[in-house]
């Protein structure tokens, strides 16, 4: 497919990409994230960056610190967290509002450019952003189940849904501009890099699913055998590559212990991400009316509601689990909805 990320980054500066996201949530929830200087002593580097989000009619409703660039001593990852949750105050009637941190390792601009973002660095952008406007659009009573302080299988539900749009070119092209010459990203190599994503897709699937299947075995009844040879049987089950000999890699798998029996909420916040988007925004991923929903049923709730309830009232169904299984199929084969619709009739 030519996905050399040299060739995309020239259209994915920083600067046009937050462009991109502001648009987007103009045009979805009507708020606009603007750039605010911080007071003194606020932030606890020169380069991280305070932005507040304001709705065009409901005024301010929370802040987010942007710790976007590499330094020494910082941990490489890519992540979002609160500082404060949004909460009522019942003793000074109104709304505290959130605080948040969204926190990336990209490489500092130059003299000559601009700091350029590879398509796997933008996506992730969008992904972290998705959790953050998860916590800016939370209406809670109580902050301990504000934004992302939820249900485990729900959490990665906004921000895996920001991935489909930060892949539509409908989107894309709102933003994605060569920083020197001002070109749009040519839809060749936006439709390119959506087909090399699927690459390996059911691979990974599949490996997710053992994933799953082996955590929920490691945390139910007691077994009278070792991890490995737990391990061992469950991949031939249900992977399609053998288990390595004299190998115990589960022994570093941080997730078996941070997500005990509920790693399968990645594989559940996919299916639903792909419902949504399929049913709510695939048709307009800019749909001002699908936005306020998805706000209302959704983002506003946190961990204050029912997940299942949150999904029922975005669909306005309660899908079936068939349903949660064909939408991860769909994403391997597009077509896998025509042949279930084939198959029905």
């Amino acid at each position: 497919y030519n996905i050399e990320p040299s060739l995309y980054s020239p259209y994915l500066s920083l600067g046009a990409c937050m462009e991109g996201l502001n648009n987007l949530f103009s045009q979805l929830y009507g708020v606009s994230l603007m750039s605010e200087h911080p007071s003194a002593g606020e932030v606890w580097s020169e380069d991280v960056r305070k932005l507040a989000v304001v709705h065009e009619t409901e005024g301010l409703l929370g802040y987010i610190y942007c710790d976007f660039f590499h330094r020494s001593n910082k941990p490489h990852q890519d992540c979002h967290f609160t500082i404060r949750g949004g909460r009522w105050c019942e003793e000074v009637g109104q709304y505290q509002l959130p605080v948040v941190v969204l926190m990336l390792s990209l490489p500092l601009p130059s003299k000559s450019a601009p700091t350029l973002l590879t398509p796997g660095m933008m996506e992730n952008l969008f992904h972290e952003m998705g959790h953050a406007m998860h916590s800016m659009l939370g209406r809670t009573r109580y902050q301990h189940v504000t934004g992302t302080r939820c249900a485990t299988d729900f959490a990665e539900v906004p921000s895996i849904l920001m991935e489909y749009f930060a892949t539509d070119y409908r989107v894309i092209s709102q933003f994605a501009r060569h920083y020197e010459t001002g070109q749009p990203l040519p839809q060749s190599m936006v439709a390119r890099l959506c087909e090399s994503k699927k690459v390996c897709g059911a691979a990974d699937t599949q490996l997710q699913i053992f994933y799953a299947v082996l955590d929920q075995i490691y945390h139910s009844k007691p077994q009278n055998c070792s991890t490995t040879d737990i391990l061992k049987d469950m991949q031939e089950k249900f992977y399609g590559l053998p288990y390595t000999p004299n190998t115990a890699w589960q022994l570093r798998f941080s997730h078996l212990i941070g997500y005990g029996a509920k790693y399968y909420s990645y594989l559940m916040s996919r299916a639903v991400a792909s419902m949504v988007w399929r049913q709510c925004f695939v048709q307009d991923p800019l749909n001002r009316d699908m936005g306020e929903r998805y706000r209302r049923e959704m983002l506003s709730h946190g961990g204050a509601k029912e997940p299942m309830l949150m999904v029922e009232g975005m669909l306005q169904r309660r899908p079936t689990i068939e349903e949660f299984v064909e939408a991860l199929v769909s994403e391997l084969n597009p077509n896998f909805e025509t042949f279930i619709m084939d198959s029905e009739s």
